[in-house]
Parts: structure tokens; C-alpha cells; sequence
């Protein structure tokens, strides 16, 4: 019997609006699935020192004769400005997706993968993925409809892109870090006001070049506490969660199968909550065998059944 996903399965996940979260399988179960919720993490809390570091920041004018920018209002002004910048990097907090890779080849009829498509274009084959954020290959893999999600959390004024991909040059130039004196005199400050923070909302979405590979799709708010959601955490309300409604948002689940037993039933039953393949990854010496665990299950099942006829026959 054919424990692969049909053709219709890939056909349906693989288009521009299927994004994919990894995460451990207990976090998915326990959390995740549980809540119907995604957590926003504050990005300045991030590992990654680039996106986490606040900018040394400096004040540069072009103009030598600097006499006519020693004011009172000028130097208000440039500290608005300082403080907004800051207080934006502060607030900016998000959540990260992979996206699968547009190709105008995600089929071959020469190409012998474990989907019968070019498999790297999804985004649920991510090895790098798998190992640094589904506890080292043993944890899920999620699928979500990105309009879905979108439509549904409105109320978040959600900030939302595709990650851009620079080298460090690219990233000294494009992130916003100092104030322009001389533009801030030109322009005035409202102008100036409304100009920095786009650039700099725009930044949150740049990476190292180096993270090109996870094909990152992010969706992120600013810190507000009127967005909070309160939650018990060791017997006390904390009420300082930004969390993203996930109802009705999911289109499939993969799985390791490392996942332990207790993990697979409470999974399936998710799965069949929620009326979406379960795919099982099964990991090989050389690829994986993507295993519809149902079609699976449903199988083995069937079998026992049989066989227990026939015992009792």
C-alpha cells in the first residue's frame, strides 16, 4: 500500500500563501495546538546580535558651521527623534516563518525525490530548520495560510514582509542608525519623523546573507499592552503576551519520527480535530519518505484487526 501524500496534497501547499513555523513538539502540543495561539518574541531578545544589538547612534551634519543648529529646539528635536528610534527597536516584536521557493520547475518527471516534486522547494524540508528549531530533528514542522492569519489578527496592526537578504556592507547602509542634522533642518521635524520610521520598520526585516537558506517569511506588531493576553504562569496571571489567533489557520502538521508515542497520538488527534494530513518525516541515510500517518495508521489498524479475526477464527 502507498503511504505517500497524493500529488493534490503538494499541489495545495505549495503556492505563495502556505508558510511554515517549526517548533518542538512539545511547545506545538502543549501550546500551540492547545491555544490555537503563536507567541510574539521581543526581537531585541533574539540570539542573533544584529537584529537584537540597539544602534550606537550618532548625530551627523554636513554643514562645518555648526552654530546655527546649537538651539534648544534642535537639540529636542534630534533627542525625539533618538527616542523614538529606540523606542520602536524596543516594542518590535515578531514571529518567523519559512516560505516555499517559487520555481517554474517544482516538477520533473526525471527527478526521483520523496515527494515526486523537487523537494527543496518546499518549506518543510528545511534540514537546518529541522535541527535548530524542531529540537534536533524530533519536534513539527507546522503549515499555516498566511491570508488566513492576516484576515484574523487585524486588530495587532500587524507588520508583516519577506525577509531581505544583505551582507554586512548592505546592512551598515540599509539599517537606520545615525540622525542627519542637516536633513532634520531641511525637512523639519514631522517630516523627518514619519520618514525614519518607515526605514526603520522596514529594517526588521533585513538579515544576514548567511540566513538566505530559511527563506523567511515574518509577521511581527509593536509592543502595546492593550494587545496583551493574559495567561497563568506558575499559578499567577502575567498579562505582558502578545499572542496570534491561529484558528482555523492551519493546513497541515509534519512530524519527525523521532517524536515519541505519546507525541504521535496527541498529534493525530489534532490533526484529526482539525481535519489536516499529518505527515510523518521519515528520515533516510540519504533523504526522508514523506509518510501520510493517517493512511498509515488507518493501515496498521486494519491489519491488527485481521489478524485478531483470524486468531479468534
Amino acid at each position: 500500500m502507498i503511504m505517500n501524500p497524493d500529488r493534490n496534497f503538494h499541489e495545495k501547499i505549495y503556492n505563495d500563501d502556505i508558510i511554515y513555523h517549526y517548533t518542538k513538539a512539545s511547545t506545538a502540543i502543549d501550546y500551540i495546538l492547545y491555544n490555537k495561539q503563536l507567541l510574539f518574541n521581543k526581537a531585541v531578545n533574539s540570539s542573533d546580535p544584529i537584529e537584537s544589538k540597539r544602534a550606537e547612534r550618532s548625530i551627523l551634519y554636513n554643514n562645518i558651521n555648526l552654530e546655527e543648529y546649537n538651539t534648544i529646539e534642535h537639540h529636542n528635536n534630534v533627542n525625539k527623534l533618538n527616542n523614538k528610534l529606540t523606542d520602536l527597536h524596543q516594542r518590535f516584536t515578531q514571529i518567523c516563518f519559512c516560505k516555499n521557493t517559487p520555481s517554474n520547475k517544482c516538477t520533473n518527471e526525471y527527478y526521483l525525490g520523496a515527494t515526486d516534486y523537487n523537494d527543496e522547494l518546499f518549506g518543510y524540508t528545511k534540514l537546518r530548520m529541522w535541527d535548530q528549531y524542531a529540537d534536533r530533528f524530533m519536534g513539527v514542522c507546522i503549515a499555516f495560510s498566511k491570508e488566513k492569519i492576516l484576515n484574523l489578527n487585524k486588530q495587532l496592526d500587524l507588520l508583516e514582509g519577506h525577509m531581505e537578504y544583505l551582507n554586512f556592507n548592505g546592512l551598515k547602509h540599509r539599517k537606520v542608525g545615525d540622525i542627519q542634522g542637516d536633513y532634520l533642518e531641511k525637512v523639519g521635524i514631522q517630516k523627518y519623523n514619519e520618514e525614519i520610521e518607515i526605514y526603520l520598520k522596514r529594517s526588521f526585516f533585513y538579515k544576514h546573507i548567511d540566513y538566505s537558506g530559511e527563506n523567511e517569511y515574518r509577521i511581527g506588531t509593536l509592543y502595546e499592552d492593550k494587545k496583551c493576553r493574559g495567561e497563568i504562569v506558575r499559578g499567577k496571571i502575567i498579562n505582558n503576551s502578545i499572542m496570534l489567533d491561529i484558528t482555523g489557520c492551519i493546513e497541515a502538521i509534519f512530524m519527525s519520527n523521532f517524536v515519541n508515542e505519546k507525541q504521535r497520538n496527541e498529534l493525530i488527534n489534532y490533526a484529526n480535530t482539525l481535519n489536516v494530513e499529518l505527515i510523518e518525516m521519515e528520515w533516510k541515510h540519504n533523504s526522508f519518505e514523506a509518510i501520510d500517518y493517517k493512511k498509515r495508521r488507518t493501515f496498521y489498524k486494519n491489519l491488527e484487526q485481521k489478524t485478531l479475526k483470524k486468531t479468534d477464527s
